[in-house]
């Protein structure tokens, strides 16, 4: 049986070399895998884990602009998404919406792990996560035209 564990950016960096995957760590310890643009996705993804105190997220950013003349449909298409799935959570980022021509589709997830957590469950949540986001990307693209 796996044991519960502290929760530190360690049990992160573990996944992404189970995984293979290519990583960068910023300065803050929170790390980031890139995607090249994808047929599938319409877009290229930026795959972020940040830890804050003991919360654990997983953000993916898409490098697809969504124009102003978009904002409204955009914002249903993720309101769609939340009443089919459960995760992850999406939205419309837009920095500043009096001056921005473009706003950017976010999806994350948030684990509270104050209490602590074994790898096989943190490994999970976290290709659950992932798993999810380019579901979401292809089926923005590919059924609902993104």
């Amino acid at each position: 049986m796996a044991t519960v564990e502290t929760f530190d950016r360690s049990m992160i960096k573990n996944y992404l070399e189970e995984k293979d995957l290519n990583y960068f760590e910023d300065r803050d310890g929170d790390f980031i895998v890139r995607f090249n643009y994808d047929e599938d996705w319409g877009c290229a993804l930026d795959i972020w884990f940040i830890v804050n105190n003991s919360v654990y997220k997983v953000q993916i950013n898409s490098s697809k602009p969504i124009p102003r003349e978009a904002w409204g449909k955009t914002m249903m298409l993720c309101n769609t998404w939340h009443q089919q799935r459960r995760w992850p959570r999406a939205y419309l980022y837009i920095e500043n919406p009096e001056t921005d021509e473009n706003g950017f589709i976010v999806l994350n997830g948030n684990i509270d792990l104050e209490k602590g957590i074994h790898q096989e469950l943190l490994d999970d949540w976290t290709g659950t996560l992932i798993s999810a986001g380019f579901g979401f990307w292809k089926w923005a693209h590919q059924e609902q035209g993104l």
